[in-house]
């Protein structure tokens, strides 16, 4: 096991990514802090990995919120003596749409959860990290960190780029108390949230014309890269940009924007459709 006696927190780990990473991160020996909006929801997680023999807690709070931050690094340094690891997985995608009909707050939101909370976890390990003379952070941005996305907005990369940015600035700030800070650039995951809102057409055709590997990245596969990055192993990686893309980024196709703007129409005309106003996903 690779990451025996070290303790680490994964944010949004209560589902999808985050979920993956965090039973990775277990099976290789760590303890996890499990983290959702509540505490109940990280109870799935939590019993997966007690179940197999780890040790894990479930906390919830709000990372676009710095006393739920403060709470959650507490209960890390409370249950487990310390962080060693922080994965800062959680993030949000509202409804799609072009720029020019994006409200303040769908931008406020989505910047709030998938930059504000890198920073504010990050600001809050970093203290204990620095006075133990280690740290491993690990920020879950996209591809659309480095490009830009098809299945979300431009508040969605904006806030991606902002992650990529952070990275490799922090990288640089800590070097010297021996604290690793980079970033994994998914491509295309097939999750639950995925599934739940894209078409199987809409995947099948990004897949043929995008990926060249042929198939979307899993969990397993993100779960392994969070692994490698924790690890001893990565010791004099620092500041990177590992892309976990099935080579997504080695080009673009054909042309995508009236696939895109399609996908958008169908989605502003559901949202119409539905009672209420929903939160963002």
């Amino acid at each position: 096991m690779q990451l025996q006696e070290k303790s680490a927190i994964v944010t949004g780990s209560a589902r999808g990514i985050g979920q993956g990473i965090a039973l990775a991160l277990a099976r290789e020996g760590a303890a996890v802090v499990v983290n959702g909006l509540t505490t109940d929801s990280c109870s799935e997680t939590v019993n997966q990995i007690t179940a197999a023999g780890g040790r894990a807690i479930g906390v919830g709070g709000d990372v676009s919120k710095a006393p739920d931050v403060e709470a959650l690094v507490d209960a890390a340094i409370k249950h487990f003596g310390g962080v060693d690891i922080l994965v800062n997985n959680a993030g949000i995608e509202s409804t799609p749409c072009l720029l020019h009909e994006m409200s303040e707050l769908q931008w406020d939101q989505v910047m709030g959860v998938n930059l504000k909370g890198v920073f504010l976890c990050c600001r809050a390990v970093l203290p204990s990290m620095i006075a133990r003379g280690r740290g491993k952070i690990i920020n879950i941005s996209s591809t659309a960190g480095v490009r830009m996305t098809f299945f979300g907005s431009a508040d969605y990369t904006a806030s991606k780029h902002g992650v990529t940015g952070l990275t490799q600035h922090l990288a640089w700030e800590v070097a010297d108390h021996h604290i690793n800070v980079n970033a994994i650039c998914p491509g295309g995951v097939l999750t639950p949230l995925m599934e739940q809102h894209t078409s199987a057409e809409f995947r099948d055709k990004l897949v043929k014309r995008l990926i060249p590997l042929g198939r979307f990245c899993s969990l397993e596969d993100l779960g392994d890269a969070a692994v490698f990055l924790a690890s001893g192993k990565s010791d004099m990686i620092t500041g990177q940009l590992l892309a976990v893309d099935g080579g997504l980024l080695s080009g673009f196709g054909e042309d995508l924007r009236p696939l895109v703007r399609q996908r958008m129409a169908e989605a502003k005309a559901a949202k119409k459709s539905e009672p209420g106003e929903h939160p963002p996903s």
